[in-house]
C-alpha cells in the first residue's frame, strides 16, 4: 500500500486514496468519546465480532478514535480481545502521568496545558503500529476540533501519533497538536459521537457505541477548577451526543443502551473490568433486539 504524505489533509471531508476503493460500506461502527468510559466500548465491539458483525469502515472521536484505529488495523476477533487487554493494561498514572505539583506548576505558570501527553502518545504508537493512518485494513475517519476555526476535521490520512493525540486531547489537559497549519483539540468538543459521518459515506447500517450518552457526573460538593472543567465537558458532551443523525433510504442507525454506570471519572481506570462487561452486555442485547427486527444487510452478519 502506498504511504501517503505525513501531513496530507485535503478536502475537510476528503477520503484518502486507499479508501476510495471500499464500494459499499454494509456495516459501520461509530466510537464516541468518554475518556476511561470507552472501556466499554470494547466489550461492545467483542459482542458484534461474536455475532459475526465486521465492520466496512470505523468512524472514531476522542478515547473512541484509539479503539477504532485499533481495530481498523485489523479487524478480527483475535485484535480484538488484543484492545481488551490493552485496556486492562490502562492506569491514570499512565495517560495522565504528571502529579499535583507538576501539574500546579504548569498551571501558575500559564502553560496550555496541565499534563503531558508522552504516556497517551506512546499508547498510541504502540496501539496503531502503522505509518500513516491511510494504512489501516478498513477505513478509519478520526475527528479532531480545530481550535482556530472552531470546527470539526475529519481525517483518514496521517500520522496515527498525531492524529489520535489531538483527537483524545482533552483541551487543558493536554497541548493542542499542531496539524495542517492550525491547533487542533479533541474531537468531543464539536462531534462527540460522530454517528452522520458514517451515515454521510453511505454505511447502510451503522452500530453507535455511544458510552457518554448520559450524564455520569462524580465530583462532590467540593471541587477543584480542574474538576469544574472536567463535568462542564462531560455535560457538553452528553448533550451534543443527543443530536438524531440524518438518515437516507435504506440506512439504519442502532444504538448501544445506556449502561448502569453511576457517577465515574472520565481520568479513573480502576473500573475497567465493569465496564467490558457492562458494554458487553449491553452489545448484546443492541444486536440481539435489531437482528430480530431487521436482519439486512445480512452478508456480514450472518455469522
Amino acid at each position: 500500500m502506498t504511504v501517503l504524505p505525513l501531513w496530507r489533509r485535503g478536502r475537510r471531508d476528503a477520503v484518502a486514496p486507499a479508501q476510495e476503493a471500499v464500494t459499499e460500506i454494509r456495516e459501520a461502527v461509530v466510537f464516541s468519546g468518554g475518556g476511561s468510559l470507552a472501556a466499554a466500548q470494547v466489550g461492545a465491539l467483542q459482542a458484534l465480532f461474536e455475532a459475526g458483525i465486521l465492520p466496512d469502515l470505523v468512524v472514531g472521536c476522542s478515547a473512541g478514535a484509539l479503539n477504532a484505529a485499533f481495530v481498523a488495523v485489523e479487524p478480527s476477533p483475535r485484535r480484538v480481545n488484543e484492545l481488551e487487554h490493552v485496556w486492562r493494561g490502562m492506569t491514570r498514572e499512565l495517560v495522565f502521568p504528571d502529579n499535583r505539583f507538576t501539574v500546579a506548576r504548569r498551571l501558575a505558570a500559564r502553560t496550555d496545558h496541565l499534563y503531558s501527553a508522552d504516556g497517551l502518545r506512546a499508547l498510541i504508537a504502540d496501539c496503531v503500529p502503522v505509518v500513516d493512518l491511510a494504512d489501516t485494513v478498513i477505513p478509519c475517519h478520526v475527528v479532531t476540533t480545530d481550535l482556530l476555526a472552531g470546527e470539526p476535521v475529519w481525517w483518514t490520512t496521517g500520522d496515527p501519533v498525531e492524529v489520535l493525540a489531538a483527537s483524545a486531547g482533552l483541551p487543558g489537559l493536554f497541548a493542542p497538536v499542531p496539524l495542517g497549519g492550525s491547533q487542533h483539540v479533541d474531537g468531543a468538543v464539536c462531534c462527540p459521537v460522530p454517528a452522520q459521518r458514517a451515515l454521510d459515506l453511505g454505511a447502510r447500517r451503522v452500530w453507535v457505541l455511544d458510552v457518554a450518552q448520559d450524564f455520569h457526573g462524580w465530583a462532590g460538593d467540593t471541587m477543584s477548577a480542574l474538576d469544574v472543567l472536567l463535568e462542564s465537558f462531560a455535560i457538553a458532551r452528553s448533550h451534543l451526543g443527543r443530536r438524531i443523525p440524518v438518515t437516507a433510504a435504506g440506512q439504519r442507525v442502532v444504538t448501544l443502551p445506556p449502561m448502569p454506570i453511576g457517577r465515574h471519572d472520565l481520568r479513573d481506570f480502576s473500573r475497567t473490568s465493569a465496564l467490558l462487561a457492562a458494554g458487553r452486555e449491553a452489545g448484546r442485547a443492541m444486536i440481539a433486539a435489531e437482528l430480530s427486527t431487521a436482519p439486512l444487510p445480512g452478508a456480514s452478519a450472518a455469522g
